[in-house]
């Protein structure tokens, strides 16, 4: 999954300096023209989705927290922290997801997650 993560993020680069926006788009940079099927976001912090819930910190609680904060319209604090924050924004996406709001990201949490985050869609939509 690292690999198409930094094929992915190799294309987001390269569209960027071909429409001559001037750098590369950074997770704080929304990129308008990236093609369908590239996040918006660069989360790269690990391809680890082990199960989180209030107290896990690390890598994979950032690459959460950077997902979450793509489809939740840019409102989840990407610190590496899974508190209070980062459990109403779990749940958040699991309603919108369709999915049990338990506010614990698990493999079906991950699943519609990664399937969120990589095909641009948020919560608005």
């Amino acid at each position: 999954m690292q690999l198409t993560r930094t094929v992915r993020a190799a294309g987001i680069v390269a569209a960027t300096a071909f429409l001559g926006l001037g750098g590369i788009a950074t997770q704080a940079q929304a990129s308008s023209q990236a093609p369908a099927g590239v996040p918006r976001y660069a989360c790269n912090h690990t391809d680890d989705e082990p199960t989180l819930s209030v107290g896990s910190r690390g890598a994979a609680v950032k690459q959460a927290q950077c997902q979450l904060d793509s489809v939740l319209k840019r409102h989840v604090v990407v610190d590496g922290v899974f508190g209070t924050d980062t459990k109403n924004a779990t749940k958040a996406f699991q309603q919108c997801a369709g999915l049990a709001s338990d506010g614990i990201i698990g493999k079906d949490t991950w699943r519609e997650l990664n399937h969120w985050w990589w095909n641009d869609i948020d919560c608005d939509k």
